[in-house]
């Protein structure tokens, strides 16, 4: 015997998943976890990589974590010595 089954798509619910405490705290450690190993990584010295966690519109809303360079050095240790590559891989 065959049950119809529907499932009803909640874009308001899923966006306020996104948007939650929670979903910005698991970007947020993830993020400086992948920073963390890039600085690790760096041979070159200087401030190394940074962090920034921001409410992007894309899809309706959700958390974008960045790791990125923040001086010279880190740029090189990324551009020379993938350090930064190296973490996510």
């Amino acid at each position: 015997m065959a049950t119809d089954i529907r499932i009803e798509f909640n874009s308001e619910g899923f966006k306020e998943i996104l948007e939650s405490q929670g979903v910005h705290d698991f970007v947020q450690t993830t993020a400086q976890e992948i920073c963390d190993k890039a600085n690790a990584n760096n041979s070159r010295g200087g401030e190394g990589f940074a962090t920034n966690v921001i409410l992007g519109g894309y899809g309706g809303g959700r958390w974008i974590g960045f790791v990125n360079t923040t001086d010279e050095n880190s740029l090189k240790a990324e551009s020379e010595d993938k350090a930064l590559t190296g973490a996510i891989l």
